[in-house]
C-alpha cells in the first residue's frame, strides 16, 4: 500500500469519524448552550478551559510520542501503553485532587464545576492512551469507532440531563460518566486486537518516558495557553456572560480545527515511517496533504466570514446573536492552524519537536499579551483578534523551520486556484444573500466546488481515488 492510499484511507476513516462525532458533540454543545444560557455556559466553558490549560500535558503532551513510537516498532506497543496509562492517571488525579482541594478551601461554584471537569477530562486523558496505540497501527478507523461512541454516550446523558431540568454540575459530572464508559470500550478493543499492558516495566523506564516526553508536553501547555487561557482571561476581566458568548464562537471554529487534526494524525505516522530513509515519497505525502488542506481551509474562511451574521443567531438563538463578530474574525485563525498542524507533524517526523515548543511558545506570549491588552476594551472580540494573531505567527514560525531542514516541501502556488475559486463563491453568497442561511451554506459550497474542478484543481477522478483510499 502506497502513501497516497495510506494517507487517503487514515484520512477518511478519521475525518468521517471527526465529521460525525463533531456534529454530535456540536448538538450536545448548542442544547446545553440554549438551555443553561450565556452566563452559566459561560461557567461550564470556563471550567473545561481551566483545567485543559493543565491536563493537555498528560494527554495530547504524550500523544506525539507514543504514536512515533509505536509506528517505528510495533513490538514496543505494550510498553508505551503500560507506561503512558501509568503516567496520564497519576497525572490526571493529581489534577483532580488539587482542583478539588480548591473547592473544599473557598466552597465556590465554579471551583466545583472545575473539580468535576477534572475528573471528565482526566478519564478523557486515559482514553487517548488507546487510541494512541490504534494510531501507531495506522488503524485510525478504531480510533473512529471510538470518537463516535465517546460523543454519542456524552449526548445521551446531556439530553437526559436537560430533560430532566439539570443545572450546570450534573452536566459536568454526566461528561465524566461518558469518558468513564468510553474508556472501557477503547480497552476492549485495544487488549483483543492490538496491545495489552506489559509486565516488567520499572521507575528507569518511566523516567526515560518522561524525560523524552517532556518537549511534547510542554509544546502542549504553551498551546494550550494559547487556545484555553483565553476563556479563562475573560472569566477574570469580562465576566460569565463574555465567557460564554465567545465561547459558543470558539465551539465552532474548534470544531473545524478537528478536521486539520483529522489530517495529521493520519500522516503524522506515515511520516514518522518515511523520515529520515525515504525522503522522496515524504516529500510527496508532505505536498500531497499541503494541496488538500489549502483547498479546505480557504473557502471555510472565507464562506464563515461572510455568512456568520446570520449563521450565528441561527444556531445558538437570540440571546447569543451579538456574537457573529467573533466567528467572523476567529475563523481566519482556523486557515492558519491548517497549515501550522500540517507543519507541526513535520517537525515532531523531524525530531524536532523543540522547535514545535518554541512556536507555541512564541504563540503563548502573543495570545496571553494581547488578550490582557484588548479584553478590557473589546471584551470577547479581544480573542478573536488574539486568535488570529497567535495562530499566523506559530504557522510561520513553523513554516521557517521547516524551509531549514527541507527546502521547497510546500508549493505555494497551489495557493491561487483555491483563492479564486473562493472569490467566485464570495460574489455567488453576495447575489444570494437574502436567502435562508442554511441556502447559503450549500450554494456556496457548490459553487466553491464546481470552480475547483472547472480550473482543475481537482479532477472528478482523483476526487474518487481520494475517496476510495486508492
Amino acid at each position: 500500500m502506497n502513501h497516497q492510499t495510506r494517507l487517503s484511507r487514515n484520512y477518511i476513516s478519521l475525518a468521517l469519524a471527526r465529521f460525525t462525532a463533531k456534529v454530535i458533540s456540536f448538538v450536545a454543545a448548542v442544547v446545553i448552550a440554549r438551555h443553561l444560557g450565556a452566563d452559566d455556559f459561560g461557567v461550564f466553558t470556563f471550567s473545561f478551559a481551566a483545567i485543559t490549560l493543565v491536563i493537555v500535558i498528560f494527554q495530547a503532551g504524550l500523544t506525539p510520542l507514543v504514536v512515533r513510537e509505536i509506528a517505528r516498532n510495533r513490538a514496543d506497543a505494550p510498553r508505551y501503553l503500560t507506561i503512558s496509562l501509568l503516567v496520564r492517571a497519576a497525572g490526571a488525579s493529581t489534577i483532580a485532587l488539587v482542583a478539588g482541594g480548591i473547592y473544599a478551601a473557598t466552597g465556590s461554584t465554579v471551583a466545583l464545576a472545575a473539580a468535576t471537569a477534572a475528573v471528565a477530562l482526566g478519564f478523557s486523558s486515559i482514553l487517548a492512551s488507546f487510541t494512541d496505540v490504534f494510531q501507531g497501527f495506522e488503524r485510525m478507523e478504531f480510533v473512529a469507532v471510538v470518537l463516535v461512541f465517546n460523543n454519542l454516550a456524552t449526548l445521551a446523558f446531556v439530553v437526559f440531563a436537560v430533560a430532566v431540568g439539570a443545572g450546570v454540575l450534573p452536566i459536568i459530572g454526566l461528561y465524566a460518566a461518558a469518558n468513564v464508559l468510553s474508556v472501557l470500550f477503547a480497552a476492549a478493543i485495544c487488549f483483543a486486537k492490538f496491545a495489552r499492558p506489559a509486565t516488567g516495566v520499572g521507575w528507569n523506564d518511566l523516567k526515560r518516558f518522561v524525560a523524552e516526553a517532556v518537549p511534547f508536553s510542554l509544546s502542549a501547555l504553551v498551546a494550550s495557553l494559547y487556545w484555553r487561557s483565553d476563556a479563562v482571561l475573560l472569566k477574570v476581566l469580562a465576566g460569565d456572560r463574555a465567557v460564554g458568548i465567545y465561547g459558543a464562537s470558539a465551539r465552532i471554529v474548534e470544531g473545524l480545527v478537528l478536521v486539520a487534526g483529522s489530517f495529521r494524525e493520519a500522516i503524522y505516522p506515515i511520516l514518522s515511517k518515511y523520515w529520515p530513509s525515504s525522503p522522496d515519497p515524504f516529500r510527496d505525502a508532505s505536498r500531497a496533504a499541503f494541496k488538500f488542506l489549502i483547498a479546505l481551509a480557504i473557502p471555510i474562511g472565507v464562506g464563515t466570514s461572510i455568512v456568520a451574521y446570520k449563521l450565528f443567531p441561527f444556531i445558538y438563538g437570540p440571546d447569543y446573536a451579538e456574537g457573529w463578530i467573533v466567528l467572523a474574525i476567529l475563523i481566519w485563525a482556523l486557515v492558519a492552524i491548517f497549515i501550522r498542524e500540517l507543519t507541526a507533524a513535520t517537525l515532531f517526523a523531524f525530531d524536532l519537536q523543540k522547535m514545535v515548543l518554541a512556536s507555541n511558545a512564541l504563540g503563548a506570549v502573543v495570545s496571553v499579551g494581547l488578550n490582557l491588552a484588548l479584553i478590557p476594551h473589546i471584551s470577547y472580540v479581544g480573542p478573536a483578534v488574539a486568535g488570529v494573531c497567535a495562530a499566523l505567527v506559530t504557522t510561520s514560525f513553523n513554516l521557517i523551520m521547516v524551509g531549514t531542514k527541507m527546502r521547497g516541501l510546500y508549493r505555494w502556488r497551489l495557493v491561487l486556484r483555491p483563492a479564486f475559486a473562493a472569490a467566485v463563491m464570495a460574489a455567488a453568497l453576495a447575489l444570494g444573500w437574502r436567502w435562508p442561511v442554511l441556502l447559503n451554506v450549500c450554494w456556496g459550497a457548490g459553487v466553491y466546488g464546481a470552480t475547483i474542478l472547472v480550473t482543475r484543481y481537482y479532477r472528478l477522478g482523483q476526487i474518487g481515488q481520494l475517496l476510495r483510499g486508492r
